[in-house]
């Protein structure tokens, strides 16, 4: 086929002809969901290829989406390690359903009451809600309890008890005050649910509070400055344009790296045998393997003893190959 033939069929399909490998930063919109920004991205690509993203955005919710290609898919999960950044506005005085403004109102604050917050009060109950927390997700979720997502749950007009778990509050930071609203910017880990953040603050103050907007600022590296809108982002796609896919790399830059130096240790790495390091490596549960100035998969290392116990090695052990043997020849 000519290169004339191709520009024809890539015209003719809207599709691009090969699939990257990498990440896409998109800012989702309001009205999407996470699942319709992977759709639109998935029909400019090649049919069959591997297209996720890195962890739900509420539908009313705009911000950061960290979309995988390709290989990039086999890495989506080393994303709940990284921190994120919201901005949310919660609104005090009434609880919903949803702990947004979005849900059912359950409960009013008397006015008197509402009126009793002051500045000083707010900010005095912030404390309480950094570093480590205790939190029970909302039935709005995408946890899963015996087998169900608590969203499709709460469709049904069920709701059942949920374990509260620990996440991690590294920052709170007001940045708008006008009782009973409060604009508010949140640093936290992975799985820390905003609404339910907000939901609690007013339970703490007396009067209760919903989350009225939602923005992911940033997740890891991946910032609304750099993001691309999904029909930016298409666009690019359907052209055989993919200068803002980032690389493999970057979406686990915040592991620990371990660089190869010898072919053998690097052919052993492709066939998934053990590969013996040096004694100044730290365990690591997940870390980044290259070779040659390219990342070759994920592994995890551990001092075994080898023979006696005072022959103590770091071994490595790959546990995700996003090259092949094959692909080398």
């Amino acid at each position: 086929m000519t290169a004339g033939q191709n520009t024809q069929e890539k015209q003719e399909t809207g599709r691009a002809l090969t699939t990257p490998n990498g990440f896409l930063n998109i800012y989702k919109p309001a009205g999407y969901t996470s699942h319709d920004v992977v759709a639109v991205l998935r029909r400019r690509l090649p049919r069959k290829s591997k297209v996720g993203h890195t962890g739900t955005l509420d539908p009313q919710a705009v911000g950061v989406l960290p979309v995988c290609l390709g290989k990039a898919t086999r890495l989506a999960e080393y994303f709940n390690e990284l921190p994120k950044v919201y901005v949310g506005e919660l609104t005090l005085g009434s609880s919903t359903t949803t702990y947004d403004k979005w849900g059912e109102v359950v409960a009013e604050a008397a006015p008197e009451a509402l009126a009793a917050v002051t500045e000083e009060a707010f900010r005095s109950v912030l404390p309480q809600f950094t570093g480590r927390i205790m939190q029970q997700p909302p039935m709005v979720s995408a946890i899963k309890i015996g087998g169900k997502k608590l969203y499709q749950l709460a469709r049904e007009g069920v709701e059942i008890e949920r374990p509260s778990r620990a996440v991690h509050i590294y920052r709170l930071h007001l940045l708008e005050l006008d009782l009973p609203r409060a604009v508010i910017e949140v640093e936290c880990s992975s799985g820390t649910y905003i609404r339910s953040l907000f939901h609690d603050i007013g339970a703490v103050l007396g009067v209760g509070a919903h989350m009225s907007m939602l923005e992911r600022r940033a997740v890891g590296s991946f910032d609304a400055a750099s993001a691309l809108t999904p029909e930016q982002a298409e666009a690019m796609l359907a052209a055989g344009d993919f200068s803002a896919v980032l690389p493999l790399e970057q979406g686990v830059a915040h592991l620990p790296r371990i660089d190869l130096l010898d072919e053998r240790d690097y052919d052993h790495a492709l066939h998934g045998r053990e590969i013996v390091l040096g004694l100044s490596e730290a365990e690591a549960p997940a870390c980044r393997v290259f070779y040659d100035g390219r990342l070759i998969g994920i592994g995890e290392t551990t001092y075994e003893a080898q023979g006696c116990a005072c022959n103590e090695h770091l071994l490595l052990r790959m546990i995700k190959v996003l090259h092949t043997a094959e692909a080398e020849k």
